[in-house]
């Protein structure tokens, strides 16, 4: 049997090569949405679960810093042993910008002015510096990554809820694995610290 050359097209016009060339540029673009996609998703999982880390060392900022004021009765023994909660907020320890009563038997609050500061917008707080005062957390919880900082504002007594009652704000600041993730918890607790 012998094939017509005749017949056969002179000229090719290339459209399936074209259509396969575009077809291959979609799912070239495809493919890299959907890599951008999974890349940002996972970007914005691990800082998620940075931010609930440093939420967290936040919150054990205020579990030590409750710690910290139920063992101050067997420490303040005379009025020279009160606690002084300073408008630099020396050891941790801040004057409140509306204390309710500034002297007790428990503690004595600095006059500051009406100009005070929330103690979270208060110069060298929270820094994570050599001169920052609040208290931080222990080398030994640090080496687990637990790493908060806290303060504590005294309020008064609580006049209402009886004798030996004192009310607090703590304000605790937490970090997360990446330096630049942080969180600020503020709480107000009620402390029956009876007086001697």
């Amino acid at each position: 049997m012998k094939t017509n050359y005749k017949s056969l097209p002179d000229k090719q016009c290339g459209f399936a090569l074209f259509l396969v060339l575009i077809m291959m540029i979609v799912i070239a673009f495809l493919v890299i949405a959907t890599m951008q996609s999974t890349s940002m998703d996972t970007r914005t999982s691990a800082n998620d679960s940075d931010h609930q880390f440093a939420l967290q060392n936040a919150q054990l900022g205020i579990v030590a810093a409750e710690n910290l004021i139920s063992s101050w009765p067997a420490t303040i023994k005379s009025s020279s042993d009160r606690k002084v909660f300073a408008c630099d907020c020396k050891d941790g320890l801040c004057a409140a910008n509306k204390p309710f009563i500034a002297e007790s038997k428990l503690a004595t609050v600095e006059s500051c002015g009406s100009t005070l500061k929330e103690v979270w917008k208060r110069d060298n707080v929270f820094t994570n510096t050599g001169n920052d005062p609040s208290i931080q957390s222990s080398p030994s919880e640090a080496k687990d990554g637990m790493k908060y900082r806290y303060v504590i504002e005294y309020l008064g007594p609580d006049k209402d809820a009886g004798v030996g009652i004192y009310l607090f704000r703590i304000t605790s600041k937490g970090w997360g694995r990446n330096e630049s993730t942080s969180s600020i918890v503020e709480e107000n607790i009620q402390a029956a610290l009876y007086d001697n």
